[in-house]
């Protein structure tokens, strides 16, 4: 067996085969390749095993989708007459040693990033409220991955960016291609796929004003009643995965505009190919297999997850049952951000204060901004009323309880803020935040502080 030599010790090939086949990221092979001839002549004897050892510890299970993914001759099936078993058959997943190119190595790497980090929103959502980062098992793991690398292949057969208006004969084969795309899959693996887009529709009907609105009447992220027949969230759901994770991000799907044509949208026009965009093949499978379908009010969990954490906990002030609902420090970042409406009393009416209080907090819809922020603002309860000694960031905490401290902190944190930047508070108004002249008498709200707490005046 031959042997190689780095830095003067003796080195089998195979040794170094192994270490090589322990790099973590594509990236960390080609820096390993370079260390030494010797490991560069390993590498070009062996590359195809390599590689995809590499890629297996980025994957996991779920190379054989992520490859299928990068793979696909998209291309060559763009056409309603496209034969709709001929274009679910195209590329099969791949579970052979076959090489993967640089190119192929470079989307690998940037889509398992959209994943993982959907992952993390998936785990805190639905697996452990307390944990920025997945805490999901290996199996888990497996099963989320590898339905979203799936729906991220449907998503990029059927871009949303494509749909033009068809004749109806048209329409009907594309709906044929994607019933016949979803039905390589087993029942049990296209379960672990509904859950999925389960996800995804809750992450887009919360970027949504059907969201904003459930989040003012239900103050909760993970409603069950996500309207079905809601055609924008089925347009939404064509820009895949990486579009729900920059809609995540950014808190808005208005990052989609180059994904998504919204102009029916505004023209109150319907596009056909958008509605059951994922749904309908679905059902027409459970049809066609004689399957119960799964019930719209089961979790999101179910299918993909085999245990969840904390879900029969209450909230840390109110005793009130909340269980993945509630907030801690590891999701705020969830919190429906409308902070000038929780300024305390008029305040919110008060465009002396509410104007430049919205420029100060608008940087805060970052969803990696809100959290800190909120965190912050605990060490402000020793300027508020004793009823909040006691309360701490590491709780957990429901809506109305995290929404009741925000109220009786942003007044003051905002006062501390325009002091800090220079500003000398006028004389205190009598009726402080409660003050309703402040809200329509310009001069008094102008000469008087109102971020003080009322000494005269209704009770509040």
């Amino acid at each position: 067996m031959s042997m190689s030599t780095h830095h003067g010790l003796p080195l089998d090939d195979d040794i170094v085969d192994r270490i090589m086949t322990f790099c973590s990221t594509f990236g960390t092979l080609k820096s390993t390749i370079l260390v030494s001839k010797a490991f560069y002549r390993v590498f070009q004897t062996r590359p195809k095993s390599i590689t995809r050892a590499v890629a297996y510890n980025i994957f996991g299970p779920a190379l054989p989708q992520a490859l299928r993914v990068v793979r696909y001759p998209y291309h060559d099936y763009t056409s309603p007459s496209d034969d709709p078993v001929a274009m679910a058959e195209a590329c099969p997943e791949d579970h052979t040693h076959s090489f993967i190119t640089v190119e192929e190595q470079e989307k690998l790497q940037e889509n398992s990033k959209v994943v993982a980090a959907l992952e993390d929103v998936y785990s805190v959502i639905n697996k452990d409220r307390t944990s920025k980062t997945s805490v999901l098992t290996s199996d888990e793991s497996w099963r989320f991955r590898r339905a979203m690398y799936r729906i991220m292949l449907y998503c990029n057969q059927f871009p949303g960016s494509g749909f033009i208006q068809y004749d109806d004969e048209s329409i009907e084969n594309i709906r044929k291609q994607r019933t016949a795309v979803l039905s390589e899959y087993s029942t049990n693996e296209l379960l672990q796929l509904h859950s999925a887009v389960k996800f995804l529709r809750r992450i887009f009907f919360n970027l949504s004003g059907i969201g904003v609105f459930y989040f003012l009447c239900h103050s909760a992220l993970v409603a069950d009643a996500v309207p079905r027949d809601s055609i924008l969230i089925d347009a939404l759901l064509s820009a895949g995965p990486s579009g729900a994770l920059r809609g995540w991000e950014a808190r808005t799907y208005g990052v989609l505009e180059d994904d998504i044509d919204f102009e029916p949208f505004e023209n109150d026009e319907e596009n056909p190919l958008f509605v059951g965009y994922l749904s309908l093949p679905l059902e027409n499978i459970w049809t066609a297999r004689d399957i119960t379908p799964p019930k719209e009010d089961e979790p999101v969990s179910k299918w993909i997850l085999d245990q969840v954490n904390g879900a029969n906990d209450t909230c840390s002030q109110c005793s009130h049952p909340g269980g993945l609902s509630l907030y801690t420090e590891a999701n705020w970042q969830r919190f429906p951000v409308f902070l000038t409406n929780l300024l305390k009393g008029h305040l919110k009416r008060n465009p002396t204060i509410a104007q430049p209080f919205f420029a100060a907090t608008s940087h805060l819809v970052n969803a990696d901004a809100l959290g800190p922020f909120i965190g912050d603002l605990f060490p402000l309860t020793a300027h508020t009323a004793p009823a909040f000694d006691g309360w701490e960031r590491t709780g957990s905490y429901c809506f109305a309880c995290l929404t009741k401290f925000l109220e009786e902190h942003l007044w003051v944190w905002w006062l501390e803020e325009r002091i800090k930047s220079g500003w000398t508070p006028p004389e205190n108004c009598w009726y402080g935040w409660n003050c309703r002249t402040q809200t329509h008498k310009q001069s008094h709200a102008d000469t008087k502080n109102h971020l003080c707490a009322p000494i005269k005046g209704d009770p509040v």
